[in-house]
């Protein structure tokens, strides 16, 4: 029986699906606060994405000393990373500790699927139904699926077809053998640029298919320098403090002290000025671009300033000027993801290395054997990697059969585009939440912060219920519309809004195009959202 005296049509007060860093935090902040709860996930232990995403390379791009929680000093003073930038599994093994240290897996069914949840108006109820048959009531939902977890597989004439090997990224098999054998990566972004380096010493020739290049740079891992973490973990709480404040949490860490933004522009300097600073941050690796100037999204010549820059060191990494040619981008350097890279470009200088441009020579059909182009040339592979990212943001929702009000669909609601209050909740579907999700700071923010911001959202938003009577919760349309509106502005005049990547929606063909992601500072969202929870302004209750 609940604490919070949970009706008998309940079994529980939530469902939270997701064992990542939102679900576990969720199940940790709704346990704490004496909520009962029942916890479901697809794979057989913690880590979410992380446990889908074991792909060789995989690792994080802002500091794991940034990229970790921060809602207990104690996690954060006991657990120590082994580089810089977390690996993969390194990630895995944080969570997979944290659910142990807090005794999280008891809430757990493993190895479930959430296939549907059903809305009944009339008992303010939700019914979950898992792939094993078991149906679950409870007054709450939150969906904890991840913003980047939904594969995306091409849509590839032949596909089906190919009798080798074919694996994504995003559930890689890690019995998949590529020692020696002919492999062809199809991707150009984060996960592609991440995996070629290190899988190219070992196979015997690897084909790069890339559609749209990339603006990469150097991440520089190295092992954690213990100096360095006994600072970190000294001033832990101001550096909580400067993320929460400043809204850029995972770059406040740079050149091992706490660093702010500088205010400066690109042209209030001289051009040998400039071009040190851009070599100091090259050389020193990591995603510290915008800590250069401040302009660098919103003035296109200071872009093309940066742009040009990084243009001339790819050229001086890549022997042969041809393949220079199709490693340089034609869009805005921050329109979109800029990886961190490491060997990227020197393999291009490898005898069994190729590239083949997806914009110059597309793919006309995936044979059994390997790839046919629309120039008839065709090349033959034992493995295809598809590094074609996720359908990001709502994805992994959408892939659940969820129902509101008089049956109607999440699929059909945003059938249009994802219409969110603050990333959280849809109107329509009370008491369901979405920690991570899309039109939140997930992409711009570190995600087990914003999970642990929302999730305790989520428990002063159940007190006022509480104090109130109140059994259900919706946005209203009118703040829902808003919205969307704040969002838009929020990238207004930025290379953000010329992007054709996932953050506007446009790695899914037919997709609407739409901004998935808060662009701008945190401080701005929390104040938005506070402001929206004092007296339930923007809420539906009943």
């Amino acid at each position: 029986m609940s604490q919070r005296g949970t009706q008998a049509a309940h079994d529980v007060d939530f469902v939270v699906v997701g064992a990542g860093f939102g679900g576990l935090n969720a199940v940790h902040n709704f346990n704490a606060a004496g909520y009962s709860l029942r916890a479901f996930d697809s794979a057989p232990t913690v880590g979410g994405t992380w446990y889908w995403n074991s792909y060789p390379g995989a690792r994080v791009d802002i500091e794991t000393l940034e990229y970790s929680y921060g809602f207990m000093d104690e996690i954060q003073q006991e657990w120590s990373w082994p580089h810089r930038y977390a690996m993969g599994e390194d990630v895995l093994r944080y969570l997979e500790w944290v659910a142990d240290r807090l005794d999280l897996r008891r809430h757990y069914d493993f190895n479930v699927r959430v296939e549907s949840c059903v809305y009944d108006a009339e008992s303010a109820t939700w019914t979950t139904t898992t792939d094993t048959g078991e149906q679950i009531k409870s007054r709450f939902v939150l969906l904890a699926v991840g913003f980047l977890s939904a594969v995306n597989y091409p849509d590839l004439p032949g596909l089906d077809g190919f009798e080798g090997d074919l694996v994504h990224t995003g559930a890689w098999d890690p019995q998949i053998e590529l020692t020696g054998k002919r492999v062809g990566v199809l991707g150009a972004a984060s996960s592609a640029v991440q995996l070629a380096p290190v899988i190219a010493d070992d196979v015997g020739h690897l084909t790069m298919l890339q559609r749209t290049p990339n603006w990469c740079s150097p991440i520089r891992n190295e092992p954690l320098d213990p100096h360095y973490e006994e600072y970190v973990k000294k001033y832990y709480r101001e550096i909580r403090t400067l993320e929460h404040d400043s809204g850029i949490s995972g770059m406040i860490l740079v050149d091992k002290k706490i660093t702010m933004p500088s205010p400066r522009k690109a042209f209030d300097i001289s051009d040998d000025e400039r071009e040190a600073i851009y070599q100091r941050i090259w050389d020193r690796g990591g995603p510290h671009w915008s800590f250069a100037f401040s302009d660098t999204s919103t003035d296109m010549a200071a872009n093309k300033a940066l742009a040009d820059f990084t243009e001339r060191k790819i050229r001086s990494i890549v022997k042969d000027p041809e393949i220079a040619d199709k490693l340089i981008p034609d869009h805005p350097i921050g329109s979109r993801r800029r990886p961190g890279v490491t060997g990227y470009y020197e393999m291009f200088n490898r005898d069994n290395v190729s590239l083949a441009s997806l914009l110059d020579d597309p793919i006309s059909t995936v044979t059994p054997t390997g790839v046919r182009f629309e120039s008839g040339r065709e090349i033959d592979l034992d493995v295809l990697i598809c590094a074609t990212g996720f359908d990001s943001g709502a994805g992994a929702a959408l892939r659940i059969d969820i129902r509101g009000r008089d049956g109607l669909t999440l699929n059909e609601h945003w059938s249009g585009g994802v219409r969110s209050h603050l990333g959280m909740m849809a109107t329509g579907f009370p008491n369901l939440f979405l920690i991570n999700g899309a039109q939140s700071p997930s992409a711009f923010f570190s995600p087990p912060l914003l999970a642990d911001y929302q999730n305790r959202y989520i428990l002063r938003m159940l007190d006022g219920m509480a104090e109130t009577g109140a059994i259900a919760i919706e946005p209203t349309p009118e703040s829902v519309a808003e919205w969307q509106v704040r969002l838009d502005k929020a990238i207004e005049g930025t290379v953000i809004a010329q992007g054709d990547g996932w953050w506007m929606s446009a790695n899914i063909p037919g997709k609407p195009r739409q901004i998935q992601v808060w662009g701008a500072p945190f401080r701005e969202y929390r104040f938005l959202a506070e402001a929206a929870l004092c007296g339930f302004d923007g809420y539906i209750t009943e």
